[in-house]
């Protein structure tokens, strides 16, 4: 589906329709991690159009995330509190004040299937508290508490399920659903712009040189590493790309979770890569929106490229690619069609494989069809959301 279509969802939340005074005041919990943050930036235009005078804050938590929405127009506010590592104490601390702030509205980002981010939410939200009902664990993750509740389907991509809130939260307030551009927003500074036009040419990269990025890893977090291509994929990878494309340079991208598969990596792939690991996104997306195709596993920067406008080849097993391409950019994904994929549900489970194989979905992508799916996105043969499954 074009993300220029719209999103297509199950219009009425749960409870009764009435029209009510617009809020002045709404809480965004955007909490998983970057990439899900930046797959509700169309979510919040919407919202921001929808209630142009509400003061809007953005929550999140970790400092990635909100590097990505701190520059972003359609919010007033964003902060960062680690929940994660914070103790329970501190984290109902925190929240007690927010509740403080008499926020009328608190919304859930896509995806949120926690116990614990429901209780915040209801928390926070003194009218209005939305959020999804989710395909697994819903009643023990205490879906209930909140009063605005959109189901989630298996089809919809992830910006489509926050517009889906956003819509039944107009809905159900009596506003006028807004029309808005879907497209995902990342706002660069000039010092963003400068700090990556000064990384390449501290690694004698010139302007216009052809840059292949490829991002090698992910978190570990829920297993998710599971999800990762074999990190001697992609020395083979950069050889045979490097014997196609002479004059290339490849730039890993490399985050908290990335440093000994990269070191590999770049042990064994020869001269032509340099690691980016810039502490602050926006500084390490300044240098990524000059490739001319990103190669990448799910995760993030992979929706971060898409952002820019990058191509990508995304590399897809237990994940969903339907739910979680790369959104209004061109694309192509490669993957196995095997009876059990996709197998991860979003819950508060890790990823865990059921396949007697372990992983046969990634495993069994070969080099061959990876190499053949770069050079058709290098050639101009994808077509603007297009997703080829090899």
């Amino acid at each position: 589906m074009s993300p220029a279509t719209g999103p297509r969802y199950s219009p009425a939340p749960d409870g009764p329709r009435m029209p009510a005074p617009p809020p002045k005041r709404i809480a965004v919990f955007c909490l998983p991690g970057i990439g899900d943050a930046i797959l509700f930036t169309p979510a919040l235009r919407a919202l921001r159009a929808a209630f142009p005078a509400a003061q809007i804050t953005a929550v999140t938590m970790f400092d990635g995330a909100a590097d990505v929405l701190r520059t972003n127009p359609d919010l007033d506010t964003v902060e960062c509190f680690d929940f994660f590592h914070a103790s329970v104490g501190a984290s109902l601390r925190y929240v007690l004040a927010l509740r403080r702030r008499r926020f009328d509205v608190s919304l859930l980002g896509f995806p949120a299937n926690r116990r614990e981010y429901n209780v915040v939410n209801a928390l926070v939200g003194r009218r209005w508290r939305a959020a999804h009902r989710y395909r697994r664990q819903r009643w023990r993750n205490l879906v209930f508490l909140n009063n605005g509740v959109v189901p989630e389907t298996h089809s919809r991509h992830n910006v489509e399920e926050n517009l889906a809130l956003v819509h039944a939260l107009c809905e159900r307030i009596g506003v006028p659903v807004p029309v808005t551009d879907t497209a995902l927003a990342v706002h660069l500074t000039p010092d963003d712009l400068g700090d990556g036009a000064r990384f390449l040419a501290g690694h004698g990269i010139a302007p216009g040189d052809p840059l292949i990025g490829l991002h090698t890893y992910s978190s570990t977090f829920k297993n998710m590493a599971r999800k990762c291509w074999d990190k001697d994929n992609f020395v083979r990878l950069i050889h045979r790309l490097g014997d196609a494309y002479p004059a290339a340079r490849f730039l890993i991208f490399s985050g908290p979770s990335d440093g000994a598969v990269n070191e590999h990596i770049v042990r064994h792939a020869g001269a032509h890569v340099v690691v980016v690991a810039e502490p602050q996104v926006r500084a390490a997306l300044a240098v990524l929106r000059h490739c001319r195709i990103f190669v990448s596993n799910d995760s993030a920067l992979m929706h971060l490229a898409g952002a820019l406008g990058v191509p990508v080849v995304a590399l897809f097993g237990p994940t969903n690619p339907d739910r979680l391409h790369p959104w209004a950019a061109a694309y192509s994904v490669v993957g196995r069609d095997l009876p059990c994929m996709p197998c991860f549900e979003y819950s508060s489970r890790p990823l865990r494989c059921a396949n007697p194989q372990r992983y046969a979905c990634m495993a069994e992508l070969t080099v061959d069809e990876v190499v053949a799916a770069t050079h058709r996105m290098l050639g101009g043969a994808a077509r603007h959301g297009s997703a080829a499954l090899a």
